[in-house]
C-alpha cells in the first residue's frame, strides 16, 4: 500500500471520527449545536427531514436579507448557549424524541431558559430530525 493511499484513508478515518453519531442523540446533538450555537441553519438542514427541514428553509428565506447586510458580524451577536439532554422518549420503532434544557445568555448578560423537544426518525440507514420546537421555560 502506498504512502499517498495510506494517507487518504486515514485522513477518512479521521473525517468519520470527527462526524456525528449516527443515533437519535448524535443527531440531535448535532442538530443543537449547529442550530443553536454555530447559528447555522442550512447546516442544520444538511440532517433534516420533513416538518424540520420546512421550517428551516422558511426560516433561511426570512433570515436570507439580514445575513446578507455588508459588514454582518454575527460572532458578536452570538449569544453562549447551553443545553441538557434530559429525557428521551420512543415513539415508534424509528423515531424518537429527545427533549433538552437550553440556557441562553446573551451579550448584554440576560438568560432566557428555553426546552427544546427534537423528534427524530431513521431515513435510508441515517437518524434526521423531522420536527422541532422551541418553549419558553417557566
Amino acid at each position: 500500500m502506498g504512502r499517498l493511499n495510506r494517507y487518504f484513508i486515514a485522513l477518512a478515518l479521521l473525517l468519520y471520527a470527527c462526524g456525528y453519531q449516527n443515533s437519535p442523540e448524535g443527531v440531535g446533538n448535532e442538530f443543537l449545536f449547529r442550530y443553536f450555537i454555530e447559528l447555522n441553519q442550512r447546516g442544520a438542514l444538511e440532517i433534516a427531514n420533513g416538518l424540520a427541514k420546512d421550517k428551516l428553509q422558511k426560516e433561511i428565506e426570512l433570515t436570507q436579507n439580514i445575513r446578507m447586510t455588508p459588514n454582518l458580524d454575527l460572532a458578536q451577536h452570538k449569544p453562549f448557549i447551553d443545553y441538557e439532554l434530559v429525557n428521551v422518549s420512543q415513539r415508534q420503532d424509528k423515531s424518537v424524541t429527545l427533549f433538552y434544557n437550553i440556557t441562553i445568555e446573551t451579550v448584554d448578560g440576560s438568560n432566557t431558559q428555553r426546552e427544546v423537544v427534537l423528534t427524530t426518525a431513521m431515513k435510508n440507514n441515517a437518524w434526521l430530525v423531522t420536527n422541532f420546537d422551541t418553549f419558553l421555560k417557566n
